[in-house]
């Protein structure tokens, strides 16, 4: 082998060497309080479930993904969601309302579905993106339902912010959990 052919087969060694070195960091979405247990026998109401959180498809992907400006997205090479992001706001969601609603029955995600009527909460989300600016923002459509005849009894659209937050990824998430809470608060409010 020449030296040309050794050099290019060294520095493509290298190159892959310098991709397999860089550790894939998974994120994962968490309540911002502690879900209480349960005491279906002192529960008031009807049961609440949560249902899958809807996302739009530039968003619910398991690749991090931050706004680069008004039309562009960055998708991180080595950092991932540890889960689809729709199932981890579905279960962040529940979780939160569980804590603020300890006198209810808040199913969680993968309960089974109660018997007779039950309140479904239906969340709708239009944006939920960390920006290369510092901001999260999470616009969101949320429907309370009497199931199982599909009636709505409550309904809302609500936008909140977050300012200021680290480019970090971890950061970023942690804002974007925080602002799951503040829709969960809404949200309960009218569970209430």
């Amino acid at each position: 082998m020449n030296l040309q052919k050794k050099i290019l087969l060294l520095g493509c060694i290298l190159a892959l060497a310098g991709c397999a070195s860089t550790p894939t960091q998974y994120l994962t979405l968490s309540a911002q309080t502690s879900a209480p247990v349960p005491q279906t026998l002192q529960a008031q109401g009807l049961p609440i479930l949560v249902a899958h959180v809807q996302m739009p498809a530039d968003l619910d992907r398991m690749y991090f993904t931050t706004l680069q400006g008004q039309h562009r997205l960055d998708v991180a090479n080595h950092v991932r969601w540890a889960a689809p992001l729709g199932g981890m706001a579905q279960k962040v969601l529940a979780q939160d309302l569980a804590s603020e609603l300890p006198e209810k029955n808040v199913l969680m995600p993968g309960d089974p579905l109660p018997h007779g009527p039950y309140l479904l909460v239906t969340v709708n989300i239009q944006s939920f993106l960390p920006s290369n600016d510092g901001q999260v923002l999470l616009r969101a459509d949320w429907f309370i339902q009497h199931m199982p005849d599909g009636h709505i009894q409550k309904q809302g659209r609500n936008q909140f912010e977050q300012h200021h937050i680290a480019k970090s990824p971890e950061a970023q998430a942690a804002a974007m959990s925080r602002l799951l809470t503040r829709l969960s608060h809404v949200v309960a409010q009218h569970l209430s």
